[in-house]
């Protein structure tokens, strides 16, 4: 069995920490753009502070997906959720899409 060196370790934390993230802000999204939805109603004036909520969303956002786009794969060192492949060139799976590494796999190797 393969000893996990800790840079390897770091490019898990980090992709488990974007995966979360990246989950947590699309959720917090969805419930502003339901809530900003339901309280609409009747409203005149343009910006409001529940608007401010969105742009600090989006920047979380923004930021996480560039920390994305700079995590390698502790096996093969390519980008870890950037696959060309996809319409988007993007996904958010626990396989690499080069080398076929799971995280899980990485997983049993640090117990």
């Amino acid at each position: 069995m393969k000893t996990v060196t800790p840079r390897a370790q770091s490019e898990l934390s980090r992709i488990r920490q974007v995966r979360v993230g990246l989950t947590i802000a699309a959720a917090a999204f969805v419930l502003w753009w339901i809530i900003e939805f339901a309280t609409y109603g009747g409203r005149t004036s343009g910006f409001d502070a529940f608007d401010l909520l969105l742009i600090l969303i989006a920047v979380a956002i923004g930021a996480l997906l560039y920390q994305a786009w700079q995590a390698r794969c502790p096996q093969c060192a390519n980008r870890f959720f950037v696959n060309r492949g996809l319409p988007l060139g993007f996904h958010l799976s626990t396989q690499c899409p080069f080398c076929g590494a799971r995280l899980s796999d990485f997983e049993e190797r640090l117990r």
